[in-house]
């Protein structure tokens, strides 16, 4: 059995890719876990993931309340970076900007329930994909800070997506009709003439395949731990941010902060 609060399902670039399920106790390599019944308990306590602090709700994946109304890495630019505002000297945190906002991004062409464009910082890539649940993904351009990304990637989503309808991604239904190659020299054809000088040349199409039984139909039922504190069920595979049950599937990433204890049977 292992305890502890909730803190990210890490998926590793691997054939197919592999999934450890990390605790504030320590990680659970899940390739044995596979095929087995899995009982997950939710004590009832909440923790806020960066301070600590014992909470009845938590925001944002894991935040206390005050750690969203303070920490950088809570504001709304984070998830609409052509809104960063650290020109205008009002960012929550300069040193967490110069690190991870302030530094180069790709912005990226991925098939996940269908096409869209994203953006992430350069050298997490990979790791951006998994938890997509993208199955290819290939780069566009290359540029300095991650607001110029978000302002890019505006303007490619005037023609294409930039969200993952995650039920679709999950079930694996549909298949690109055109590659990412193709639909990349579409997208930069129309691309405005200030972005031009940031389209990288030499490119390549990166593919990732999930642990999951072949013909294995995804139970679109999210687990709830907050309605159905013991939950029990036979692990299949996994994808993106969720495992995937027989009996339904679990968004890991929504319960960061949850203390649980887990026992593969």
């Amino acid at each position: 059995m292992f305890e502890g609060d909730i803190r990210e399902l890490d998926p590793q670039v691997g054939e197919p890719v592999t999934y450890r399920l990390s605790l504030s106790s320590g990680t659970i390599e899940l390739a044995s876990w596979f095929n087995k019944t899995v009982r997950v308990n939710f004590t009832g306590v909440r923790r806020c993931i960066v301070c600590g602090r014992k909470v009845n709700k938590l925001f944002q994946n894991g935040y206390c309340f005050p750690c969203v109304r303070s920490l950088a890495e809570c504001d709304l630019c984070i998830v609409k970076p052509h809104d960063c505002h650290f020109h205008l000297g009002t960012c929550r945190d300069e040193a967490f900007a110069e690190e991870h906002c302030m530094v180069p991004h790709y912005v990226y062409l991925a098939w996940s329930s269908g096409y869209k464009v994203g953006l992430t910082r350069k050298g997490r890539q990979f790791k951006r994909w998994m938890d997509q649940g993208a199955t290819l993904a290939l780069p566009i351009a290359e540029v300095p800070t991650r607001k110029l990304a978000g302002e890019l990637e505006m303007e490619i989503a005037k023609h294409l997506p930039d969200k993952t309808d995650w039920r679709k991604m999950l079930k694996e239904e549909q298949r690109p009709e055109q590659s990412l190659a193709e639909l990349r020299q579409d997208v930069v054809a129309r691309l405005a003439p200030e972005f031009s000088q940031y389209v990288l040349s030499d490119v390549t199409t990166y593919a990732f395949r999930y642990p999951r039984p072949e013909g294995f139909n995804v139970n679109i039922k999210s687990v709830q731990l907050d309605k159905q504190p013991i939950w029990e069920g036979t692990l299949r595979g996994a994808k993106g941010q969720y495992l995937l049950f027989d009996e339904g599937v679990w968004n890991v990433k929504k319960f960061a902060g949850y203390e649980v204890s887990i026992t593969c049977l």
